[in-house]
């Protein structure tokens, strides 16, 4: 049974509705909010109203077992019956890592209307990239903390428009982040020319 909460914070609420707003306007939609601000509480509680309104079905893509573990802890929280991805039947709401997704993409019968993707800056990957060409009709959310890449590569042929929320300042001053330290390298220092002379990078073409 899907219970409504009233644990939300009214920025998460504030978000939720931009989102709902922008999904007027265009199909995919990418929103930033900084780590600890509740990312997660805002994604069950889309997918919560998603489930409510007999909205379609929900595929939730993480590309790591701590943040499946994370989200399906917090889908569970609100009350929401979810599955992971097996075979060709599914529940309303799956939740699976994208390496599983990618390993059965072709022979899945999978058909979400809504994809939401935690750490949405790895979408550049290849596997995530799939998704949108994969389903066509289905409508996109990314969440992250960091809407920015190391190589400057942005996002704009992935997702529509970008929803930022409060910047970190804001929610420190208003009590909801702690004030923090922070120590930085010097722009000519060993660390930052050995930092500027690696060539790998990873799937999504950051470092």
């Amino acid at each position: 049974m899907i219970r409504s909460t009233n644990l939300l914070r009214d920025y998460q609420e504030e978000m939720i509705a931009r989102v709902r707003e922008a999904w007027e306007h265009h199909r995919s939609v990418m929103v930033q909010m900084p780590t600890g601000t509740g990312k997660t509480h805002v994604l069950a509680a889309i997918v919560n109203r998603v489930v409510s309104d007999r909205a379609g079905k929900v595929l939730v893509v993480a590309h790591r077992i701590e943040l499946i573990s994370q989200i399906s802890d917090t889908l569970t929280s609100f009350g929401i019956t979810h599955d992971g991805l097996g075979g060709t039947d599914f529940s309303s709401v799956v939740v699976a890592s994208i390496q599983t997704v990618a390993r059965r993409l072709e022979r899945m019968e999978l058909e979400p209307d809504l994809v939401i993707i935690d750490e949405a800056h790895h979408a550049l990957a290849k596997t995530y990239r799939v998704l949108w060409e994969r389903w066509p009709k289905a409508r996109f959310l990314g969440l992250t903390a960091t809407p920015c890449r190391m190589n400057r590569t942005g996002f704009t042929d992935l997702f529509d428009v970008l929803l930022p929320s409060w910047s970190i300042a804001t929610f420190i001053g208003k009590g909801v982040l702690s004030a923090f330290d922070y120590v930085s390298i010097y722009p000519n220092s060993a660390e930052q020319r050995l930092i500027a002379s690696l060539v790998k990078r990873g799937a999504d073409g950051d470092y």
